[in-house]
């Protein structure tokens, strides 16, 4: 990549983020921008990897129930790591999940997009090897604290898929007439921007 082209791709991030902050359509920002200029490919990523405010405000209550949910395993994984001593699996889980916990919630509360699906994976991996912990060292009695916290992580791995679709819908397909030559018309498909 060129200094042209890496000077061109901020100048696109700093007019899409100035104008998604504007609360402007993100369509209207792809045609006009698309005008300015050559990288519409760029343009395209980060209008499609970025929530407009419109979307920001659907879904405000959700993505905040997430953050604190978030921070409530942060705070429930730190007891757990230190009722649980001994018990190398949990330890380690639990250890992680307090950093992720911690660096999730800050993605969360910036809408940065790809954290969603991060939160999601993560919460597959936390439960599977809790459960496989429990199993393994034969852990019958599952105390309160620990059922909770298999159950807020439940909690997150669906509100981490459901806002990661939901916050950035993909392009859709719209068929248009275009007018050639006067005479003859034709469909064509373009896809625009849901919100």
């Amino acid at each position: 990549m060129d200094k042209d082209q890496s000077l061109e791709k901020k100048q696109i991030k700093e007019h899409v983020k100035v104008r998604m902050e504007n609360g402007e359509p993100k369509q209207q920002i792809f045609e006009e921008l698309s005008l300015l200029y050559k990288d519409k490919l760029t343009i395209v990523k980060l209008l499609e990897q970025t929530p407009s405010k419109v979307m920001r405000r659907k879904f405000q209550i959700p993505n905040y129930g997430l953050a604190v949910l978030l921070l409530t395993v942060l705070v429930l994984d730190t007891i757990l790591f230190f009722d649980f001593k001994g018990n190398i699996i949990i330890d380690v889980t639990a250890g992680l999940n307090v950093v992720l916990s911690a660096l999730f919630s800050i993605g969360v509360l910036v809408y940065w997009i790809e954290i969603y699906s991060w939160i999601a994976s993560s919460a597959v991996v936390t439960l599977i090897t809790l459960c496989a912990s429990l199993y393994y060292y034969e852990l019958r009695d599952i105390n309160s604290l620990l059922f909770v916290s298999l159950s807020l992580i439940v909690i997150s791995f669906i509100l981490g898929l459901l806002l990661g679709v939901k916050l950035c819908p993909p392009r859709v397909p719209k068929t248009i007439e275009v007018d050639i030559d006067g005479i003859e018309k034709i469909n064509k498909t373009v896809y625009v921007f849901p919100d």
